[in-house]
């Protein structure tokens, strides 16, 4: 079975860990949050996967950076999920490619929308409310499990 580690950067209302969380309830997963406390050696790990809410259109700044160092993702299959509160939308190509552009195969990626409370967002309580829910969690759960075959 391969062995997995997740980087998630989640903050405002906790979409992407709560992802990340449901995920690792259901398999054998490294769950580690950025920004990185500790050095994580990922010789140990067939996937490396990298999560993030969505700011601005793109991967936080926190976790672009994170993927920006390290220095061994050559050759690694990598993974991306992400939450936003919009209903559609191809935000991680740009996190793609800068995998890409550091040696990495992308094995996939995985989104759904997340409660977003961010700018004129906020005077009307916000979009994607209750998001993720628990039928988003099944498909992250699915998502992952396709990535380990």
């Amino acid at each position: 079975m391969k062995k997995a580690v997740l980087f998630y950067y989640s903050v405002h209302h906790g979409n992407t860990k709560k992802i990340a969380e449901a995920i690792a309830e259901k398999f054998d997963v490294a769950l580690v949050r950025v920004p990185v406390k500790e050095k994580v050696d990922l010789d140990e790990y067939d996937l490396v996967g990298f999560a993030s809410g969505i700011y601005m259109s793109e991967f936080g700044k926190p976790i672009r950076e994170l993927a920006d160092s390290i220095e061994r993702l050559g050759g690694k299959d990598c993974f991306t999920i992400y939450t936003c509160g919009a209903a559609a939308g191809k935000f991680d190509g740009g996190f793609q490619k800068r995998l890409i552009g550091r040696g990495a195969r992308i094995a996939g990626g995985f989104h759904c929308r997340g409660y977003d409370t961010f700018g004129p967002f906020k005077l009307v309580g916000g979009i994607a409310k209750g998001r993720p829910n628990k039928a988003d969690e099944v498909r992250a759960a699915v998502f992952f499990s396709e990535l380990l075959s």
